[in-house]
């Protein structure tokens, strides 16, 4: 089983910029093999807790929930490309020092998919 990166001592937001210089926000919480969630279109990071999800994978992953852009702290461009939403997923992602698990709800499962794509990288996802 991969170690994850453990969380930071009293810190659960964290932030990443992406590829175009958007910046990208996300709560980390609990500790074990990242996992990271990505929140469907009409949603925030926190669909996931309202889904009664965050908390029990939060016993046995580090969870790392993203604000899309233009969603909660997470920044945003004038323009939409799905490109730039796989892109937000994938600075997520490297900045994670263990291959992680991708969880994506809705339209939050599409970026995740052609990030993957695009990235050239494999991984499990749901």
């Amino acid at each position: 089983m991969p170690k994850a990166t453990p969380p930071d001592e009293g810190k659960d937001m964290g932030m990443v910029t992406s590829a175009d210089g958007t910046e990208i926000t996300f709560v980390r919480s609990g500790s074990g093999p990242p996992l990271v969630l990505v929140h469907g279109n009409a949603d925030l990071h926190t669909f996931w807790d309202l889904a009664g999800t965050r908390s029990p994978c939060a016993e046995h992953c580090t969870v790392y929930a993203i604000d899309r852009r233009g969603r909660g702290g997470s920044g945003d461009a004038e323009e939409y490309e799905l490109e730039r939403e796989a892109e937000d997923v994938g600075a997520v992602v490297d900045a994670i020092d263990d291959p992680v698990t991708l969880l994506g709800h809705s339209g939050g499962a599409l970026y995740s998919l052609e990030n993957a794509t695009i990235s050239g990288q494999g991984g499990t996802m749901y």
